[in-house]
């Protein structure tokens, strides 16, 4: 999925400060998941705990986390005589199938009731079938709690594929980008089996870290004032399907319960950041961050060796990849940066 900071393209350089300072760990924490990438990789070495507090990314550590396998689909294949993926693999599903009003073909397609051009009618119409049936299914009682979470992240994957957007929901483009010719269909997510016992959670990360401790504590906040919940406003109510009083050109969801402490300029970050260090039960810490975030480098050091063992502390800083080839030299100043530090006990 493209994700506004995912950190797909930093998975090694994260393990590799991991193993070079850790041993003998076997609790993980992503307690930032975003599209649980990090936690999806980890699950292989530890047992995972993951959270993050918008719920399409619950929804994704639900799928990928928490459960252990693929699912079988045992009951709902008896129900409807076949396998889920099988049963939508029609390249016609008309507006006449959808099974409650079409909340997204009415208000993120262009027709007489919106102007907005997010996604053709014909994925509008699927997304909403889709999005209806699963949770009919549900109701019904033919998908287990497992199965219904692994059957809605596979759609939360394949929106932004079809999408006609730059990055973000934030905004439309104003004209169909080639990607939206795709007809949407769920994608089968790749589950890890590690089988430990996994939880995820879809909590404020400030609030969560008293109720948890484990071994490693990997913290990935939103490092600038963008907030997350209206870039992936729609991510949000596909999820969710609650038929928000949605506003403004981009059809926004209301998201104020939703706004992140470390998307506020200083002093309210540091703030945020020093409680989440000070209160995590927990003896590794590693944090990514970038150089164009809200903390400093000096400022995130200053807190980790407040509360952890000064000798331990390290910093790597890596040259944003997206940046390497090109021509314009100034942007090669942006980086990435890793910190580890081991807590006082």
């Amino acid at each position: 999925m493209r994700y506004l900071g995912s950190k797909a393209l930093l998975l090694e350089e994260i393990e590799n400060i991991i193993n070079e300072n850790v041993k003998n760990a076997e609790i993980f924490c992503d307690i930032f998941s975003g599209t649980a990438s990090v936690a999806r990789y980890f699950k292989k070495d530890y047992e995972v705990i993951s959270n993050d507090l918008l719920y399409f990314s619950y929804v994704l550590q639900m799928a990928t986390i928490e459960n252990d396998k693929r699912p079988s689909f045992d009951k709902l294949i008896e129900s409807i005589g076949c396998d889920p993926y099988k049963y939508f693999d029609n390249e016609t599903i008309l507006l006449s199938q959808c099974l409650d009003i079409p909340f997204i073909y009415e208000n993120y397609t262009p027709n007489p009731k919106s102007e907005r051009l997010y996604f053709t009618n014909t994925n509008g119409i699927r997304i909403d079938y889709f999005r209806q049936t699963i949770e009919r299914w549900r109701k019904e009682n033919i998908l287990s709690v497992q199965e219904y979470y692994y059957l809605l992240a596979g759609l939360i994957e394949a929106v932004p594929f079809i999408s006609n957007i730059a990055g973000t929901f934030g905004a439309y483009l104003k004209h169909w980008d080639n990607r939206t010719k795709k007809t949407i269909n769920l994608i089968e997510l790749d589950v890890v089996k590690n089988g430990k016992n996994n939880k995820v959670f879809n909590m404020d990360a400030n609030i969560l870290i008293d109720k948890i401790k484990g071994d490693i504590l990997y913290i990935d906040p939103p490092y600038n004032k963008r907030q997350y919940a209206p870039n992936y406003h729609l991510l949000e109510t596909i999820a969710r399907y609650d038929s928000p009083a949605i506003y403004g050109k981009t059809g926004m969801r209301p998201y104020s319960e939703l706004k992140s402490k470390y998307c506020t300029k200083t002093p309210s970050v540091l703030v945020a950041f020093e409680e989440l260090i000070k209160r995590a039960n927990f003896k590794h810490i590693v944090v990514s961050y970038s150089t164009e975030g809200i903390m400093s480098a000096k400022e995130i050091e200053k807190i980790l060796k407040l509360y952890g063992k000064e000798s331990t502390f390290k910093l790597k800083r890596i040259p944003y990849r997206r940046y390497k080839h090109t021509a314009d030299k100034r942007k090669h100043s942006l980086e990435e940066l890793l910190f580890y530090i081991e807590k006082e006990d």
